[in-house]
């Protein structure tokens, strides 16, 4: 089978009787360098050029033949009319006093601060020591690469609930699409071409065709009442340059209202070789600015993973931290399946069995990764009047998530780019990447909808008083693995409410009936990086336990923290005990509350040594679902460096619900042990 690659797409639908409408393209070189007013300030950047010059670039400049590069101005801080005129006024100085005006390939874009040339190495370090550089790169190669994964991720159920994409525009970054295909006729309203071969963003390849129809396909599309915009920046043979991908993004974020819906979402199932497992924004500045934009505006970048079958990161642009970055999982059972060469399959990967669910072999992977989406076989619009029977790769997966974004945005349009992404990562299908260990999310569009707008009700309800996923003393790790077991007969339906200092982030998961499973560094699996309260809640009767643990070389050392009910926790009037408390060189004390219910509290802890003198006492308060942590009170608070054994009385002045506990660490090992709140 032929070796897949992402590709971009960007899709926009409007009706038109004939073609769907050409977007302007403006190079503002091409016309008078604007006026503007003194007062505008144009912001620059002192770093030293080496730092400006992105590390691949660097390497190729020793080099005697010109390059064509991306260069980044510094963005200026305005919008909209007085925007465009700084930019137009930036771009025009910045060539004059460079000298650029003979440049091969000149050009500029109207809405971002880019200029795209080929200079010699020699101009392209002159030109670093611009202040108004931000950052310049190479001008590189992007290729395309190659279901009925609807049921699988609840998009059907989403489209009865009336989320059809009515609305909200897409935009298709890809080979173009074939908008007199019966599904795909009513729906492209706009279109333009990036690559200059064919004048228009008539698809010449029909990898974008099979991607319009798995968003917007009339009679299979994900959001069937969307509309497209055919952006064409891969050729026939499905390779472009980064400047035509930026350049289409440029035109989308300033044309973004223009064309019947507003565009909403960017699908770009297009991407290199070049594997990151963490962002790659430093590397390519033109693309960051470019999805920075479009986020700013609420338009989501949706992204294929990649398809090199690695899983020590994913492919650019998906690594690009504006962009929800989407690999793939088989939607059903379709037997063995082998794949050609990827850069870290060099003699291709063979799947012998296929399940749904489960992650096929070329998908690229790693902590990077945001989501998961269904691949193999989508049966899709193709060139012409037909269909592609067995359409897949991560350029499958992307456009199902693009999909189901453009369904949640029309039900709910003040759905933010982070709010989308955060829905998405924290709902659906749990799987486990046997390659790396790595827990992502396959997506489902009713969760994340509900995720959203609160729809989602549970019976049963237990909480933890801690869960995190954040740095200690002496450069240890702390994680929290959360266990469930369900104590009926059908599947239960878990939702994880994780209550921090910034809001509250939520995940869901099922267990079947009698089941029970275990979600490793599930703060970590959340994306957040701190700690919290966590509530569980559930549609049948479960347990919920969870051990919190430091992470060392040589393994873990953990301490048990119980679930409890609301009903459990200690309520105004009440007194309990923490005992076995230390503080001294070999172990310090900490004691921490959360407030499992509805109202305001406020509590007393007393601090005794081992006589029983009162040593000191201090009021907690806490709002409800709040976790706080007292750090080594007995040291900060009563002044104790060498006392071995202590204890704390705990009195609840008002509220209800209040959990505890004490954890006294190990400061050599950093193993902590759990002490319960006691009445």
């Amino acid at each position: 089978m032929k070796k897949f690659f992402l590709i971009f797409l960007f899709f926009s639908f409007y009706v038109f009787s004939l073609s769907p409408h050409k977007i302007p393209s403006v190079n503002p070189l091409a016309k008078p360098c604007p006026q503007i007013s003194s007062e505008v300030q144009i912001p620059e950047n002192q770093r030293p050029i080496e730092e400006k010059i992105v590390p691949p670039l660097l390497l190729k400049l020793n080099s005697l033949e010109p390059i064509k590069v991306i260069i980044t101005l510094t963005d200026p801080p305005y919008e909209d009319d007085l925007r465009k005129e700084v930019v137009a006024y930036m771009e025009h100085k910045f060539v004059e006093r460079n000298e650029l005006y003979g440049a091969e390939n000149l050009k500029g874009l109207s809405a971002f601060p880019i200029i795209i040339a080929k200079l010699f190495p020699d101009k392209i370090k002159e030109i670093a020591k611009d202040p108004w550089v931000f950052g310049i790169e190479e001008d590189i190669k992007i290729f395309a690469t190659r279901t009925e994964g609807g049921s699988l991720i609840a998009s059907d159920q989403l489209r009865g609930m009336g989320g059809k994409g009515k609305n909200v525009a897409v935009a298709v970054l890809d080979t173009g699409i074939n908008w007199d295909h019966t599904e795909l006729k009513d729906n492209v309203v706009a279109q333009g071409d990036y690559t200059n071969t064919t004048g228009d963003g008539y698809d010449d390849n029909g990898h974008g065709t099979a991607c319009a129809g798995i968003i917007a396909g009339t009679s299979g599309g994900m959001a069937p009442e969307a509309q497209l915009w055919a952006l064409k920046v891969l050729d026939s043979e499905g390779s472009g340059d980064l400047s035509y991908s930026v350049s289409a993004l440029n035109e989308a974020y300033e044309y973004r209202n223009d064309f019947g819906y507003p565009l909403r979402v960017v699908n770009m199932s297009l991407g290199t070789t070049n594997i990151y497992d963490s962002n790659c924004d430093s590397v390519y500045p033109a693309m960051t600015t470019a999805m920075q934009k479009l986020n700013s505006v609420n338009i989501a970048v949706i992204i294929a993973s990649g398809n090199e079958g690695c899983s020590n990161g994913v492919s650019f642009p998906s690594c690009i931290s504006y962009a929800i970055s989407v690999g793939a999982v088989y939607d059903a059972n379709i037997g063995g399946a082998s794949f050609g060469e990827g850069s870290c399959t060099p003699n291709g990967c063979t799947d012998s069995t296929t399940s749904a669910d489960k992650i096929a072999c070329y998908s690229n992977s790693g902590n990077r990764l945001d989501v998961l989406g269904p691949s193999h076989c989508a049966r899709t619009p193709s060139l012409g009047t037909g269909y592609e029977s067995c359409f897949g790769g991560t350029s499958a997966a992307a456009p199902y998530t693009s999909g189901v974004a453009a369904q949640i945005i029309s039900l709910r349009s003040q759905t933010t780019p982070s709010e989308l992404k955060n829905a998405l990562k924290s709902t659906g299908k749990s799987i486990t990447d046997s390659r790396n260990g790595v827990t992502r999310k396959r997506i489902n569009a009713v969760e994340a909808y509900n995720y959203l707008t609160g729809g989602s009700t549970m019976q049963y309800s237990q909480w933890l008083a801690v869960a995190t996923h954040a740095e200690g003393s002496g450069g240890s790790q702390w994680r929290t693995d959360v266990g469930v077991v369900n104590k009926e007969s059908s599947t239960a339906n878990f939702e994880f409410y994780l209550y921090t200092s910034t809001g509250t982030i939520k995940g869901t998961a099922s267990v079947s009936g009698g089941g029970s499973a275990i979600y490793p560094d599930i703060v970590g699996q959340l994306s957040y990086n701190g700690s919290g309260s966590m509530e569980v809640r559930s549609d049948r009767n479960f347990i919920l336990t969870s051990r919190t643990f430091n992470q060392a070389s040589i393994g873990t050392y953990g301490q048990f923290l119980d679930g409890y009910t609301t009903s459990l926790g200690l309520k105004a009037g009440d007194e309990a005990y923490l005992g076995q408390l230390t503080e001294n060189s070999s172990f310090r004390t900490n004691i921490a509350f959360t407030n499992t219910g509805t109202t305001s509290a406020s509590l007393t802890v007393y601090l005794y040594n081992s006589s029983g003198t009162l040593l000191t006492s201090y009021n907690v308060n806490l709002n409800p679902s709040e976790y706080k942590q007292e750090l080594q009170p007995f040291k900060n608070k009563a002044g104790q460096t060498n006392m071995a054994s202590g204890y704390a009385k705990v009195k609840i002045n008002s509220g209800s619900g209040i959990i505890g506990y004490a954890s006294v660490v190990d400061n050599k090992t950093q193993d902590g042990t759990t002490i319960p709140l006691k009445k």
